[in-house]
């Protein structure tokens, strides 16, 4: 499969530090890389680079695409331009205004920002902003994706359609993305790189590598469950079966009796 972005022995200094060296890995439109690493690890650093914003010190990028969408982890402050308005400005550079308008539709539907299209974006809010900084980068229908940090600020609503999304978007376009610990968005990935150490490998979240447990609930309404990440549950008719860390199933099952479910079975998962 033609290979979009490669990355080659790439290192960052900044101010004398070495934040990272000998970074190399390649994309394909199948790849969903997950950057792992601690703070000032340089995750943010790497996207940069990726982005075409920062240049390495050591090191080559070679991409076989133009049009990179890129959502940083804190969204631009001091535009002056309402929501709506500075998303088909920035879309008008990729599309044409008709296809605009449907996209910005689809977007603004799906994250819950139809009532903000007139909104200053210096009024919003954090979560909102994140928001619009997304919906602007997939408006761009790029051909390559980079996230940094793109759930914070994000309500359960959003962070839940939002990583539906990744998963219809797995296998037309590779994306990359960082995030501080295991959630509801690396379960989408393919590919883990450990950022200090340069070293890839197939994604396991670490949930997966833990003791767990099975547990069948009879709920009143799918609502009462919106705590439990999609990716852990899978409903059949008014039962739902949800997968949890064995540490964590006390803390669950209270939960879950909290909001009056019926457990109906709690077994190990072989």
């Amino acid at each position: 499969m033609e290979v979009v972005l490669e990355v080659s022995n790439v290192g960052k200094e900044v101010a004398g530090r070495t934040l990272f060296q000998r970074v190399s890995f390649s994309c394909t439109r199948d790849t969903i890389l997950f950057v792992q690493g601690g703070n000032g690890s340089g995750k943010s650093t790497l996207l940069k680079i990726l982005a075409g914003i920062y240049e390495p010190t050591d090191g080559d990028v070679r991409w076989n695409t133009n049009k990179i969408g890129y959502v940083p982890e804190h969204f631009p402050e001091g535009l002056r331009f309402k929501v709506k308005e500075y998303l088909l400005l920035t879309a008008s550079f990729h599309t044409s205004a008709k296809e605009s308008e449907l996209l910005l539709t689809k977007y603004m539907d799906l994250f819950g920002l139809s009532s903000f299209q007139n909104t200053p974006l210096a009024n919003c809010s954090k979560g909102t902003k994140q928001k619009v900084g997304i919906i602007q980068a997939l408006l761009m229908q790029p051909d390559l994706l980079l996230l940094d940090e793109p759930l914070t600020g994000l309500d359960q609503d959003a962070q839940k359609a939002f990583v539906s999304l990744l998963h219809e978007l797995r296998g037309q376009i590779p994306i990359i993305f960082t995030a501080h610990e295991d959630g509801p968005i690396t379960q989408v990935a393919t590919e883990t790189l450990q950022i200090e150490t340069g070293k890839m490998s197939v994604y396991q979240p670490q949930w997966h590598r833990k003791p767990q447990r099975l547990i069948r609930v009879k709920f009143q309404d799918e609502r009462d469950l919106a705590f439990v990440p999609s990716d852990r549950i899978h409903f059949d008719g008014k039962t739902a079966v949800i997968t949890v860390e064995e540490d964590k199933s006390d803390n669950l099952l209270r939960k879950l009796l909290g909001v009056d479910c019926s457990i109906l079975e709690v077994k190990v998962k072989s």
